[in-house]
């Protein structure tokens, strides 16, 4: 990989193109059936979810419509490290039980939507499950949760969310011999 040198005028443009891609996400967020802004139940539940989140959530395409309610939930929910308590951001909250069941009650949406919406999250990436750490039993299951403030973008031949953490600065320095 390369290093790329942009000008003021070129990061402005890419600023803009950004903000651009935010507001037709939100747009096609909006038009779904199922939103907070539709239901009145899911806007019960959103008032329990946090409203600090970055706006590249709303890009990645989610199949369950309650993954993005659930992460919102277990963000608001999550404990950061104690190594992390002095930040403004955590990059992984602690592992934390996550009853699938109480989340359908309070919720008020069928269990199976909120399994298929935790399968999404692991699959995505922004919860970080292993059934190692959990018993194969209806009991809460036991995962870690990835900070939506570092998502950089959402890679479509990979199908995964793409986070910026401090080794993605190695990337882009070529290392070729020339």
């Amino acid at each position: 990989m390369r290093a790329i040198v942009l000008t003021d005028s070129d990061f402005k443009s890419l600023l803009q193109l950004k903000h651009k891609e935010y507001k037709q996400a939100y747009r096609k967020f909006t038009r779904k059936k199922k939103t907070h802004l539709k239901d009145l139940k899911l806007k019960e539940f959103f008032k329990l979810c946090t409203d600090d989140f970055n706006p590249m959530l709303y890009t990645i395409p989610m199949k369950c419509y309650f993954s993005f309610y659930l992460y919102l939930y277990l963000k608001k929910n999550s404990e950061c490290f104690e190594f992390d308590q002095m930040r403004y951001q955590f990059l992984f909250s602690r592992p934390m039980e996550i009853n699938l069941s109480e989340i359908a009650r309070v919720a008020n949406v069928t269990l199976n939507t909120v399994k298929a919406a935790f399968k999404e999250l692991v699959k995505l990436e922004f919860l970080l499950f292993t059934d190692l750490l959990t018993e194969k039993t209806n009991q809460p299951k036991t995962a870690a949760l990835a900070n939506d403030h570092f998502i950089i973008g959402y890679d479509n031949l990979n199908r995964k969310v793409c986070f910026y953490n401090k080794r993605t600065k190695y990337a882009t320095q070529d290392f070729t011999e020339e």
